[in-house]
């Protein structure tokens, strides 16, 4: 089982990239969108990799650190969620934000990422309570969980809707000076606002 690759880029594609190892073997490497978009041709790249066999595929995963992998591993043990839907969720949130997605039951978080719908996002918040502590993010470092207010959720979902990438609906709202007389529609005007 191949467990670490080192080598070039040697390209890449939409969600893989091919690793030219010292050897002279290039190994088709899928990781999250967020490394992806970092990356350059031709550059030197050490990856953690989780190696999966099927009957018709040898499938390799990349991830730059380790919580990632371990993160990664915990989600395919989740009921439906498979290889590629555990990458997406990767690709849509940091380990830190999906470790504050779980501790504070954010079930519209999750829901936002394409191809988790309401049924595995509780199945993820269930399975996974209790298994996300230990990836590595001290509570120090750790993001504050607070308790969203029902407004707050409905404004961040009707962002969400609107084409925002979950990220930047959550920052463009806590980018809001806090006021209890806000209406939802004038924060969802207000989070617009901050994005432009």
């Amino acid at each position: 089982m191949i467990a670490y690759l080192n080598g070039k880029i040697l390209s890449l594609e939409n969600d893989s990239l091919v690793l030219l190892t010292e050897s002279g073997v290039g190994y088709q490497v899928f990781i999250p969108q967020t490394s992806l978009q970092s990356l350059n041709k031709e550059q030197n790249l050490s990856l953690h990799i989780q190696t999966i066999v099927r009957e018709d595929a040898f499938l390799l995963f990349g991830f730059e650190n380790l919580n990632e992998k371990t993160l990664f591993n915990r989600l395919l043990q989740v009921n439906s969620v498979g290889p590629k839907l555990a990458l997406a969720i990767l690709s849509s949130l940091s380990v830190g934000d999906f470790q504050n997605a779980i501790l504070g039951q954010d079930l519209i978080k999750l829901k936002s990422i394409s191809g988790v719908g309401k049924k595995t996002a509780e199945r993820i918040l269930l399975d996974l309570k209790d298994k996300v502590l230990d990836l590595g993010e001290s509570s120090s470092q750790m993001k504050k969980v607070k308790s969203l207010s029902p407004q707050f959720e409905e404004a961040l979902s009707a962002l969400i809707n609107l084409g925002m990438r979950p990220q930047e609906a959550e920052r463009a709202l806590n980018s809001i000076p806090k006021s209890d007389t806000l209406s939802l529609e004038d924060l969802v005007r207000e989070g617009l606002k901050a994005l432009s």
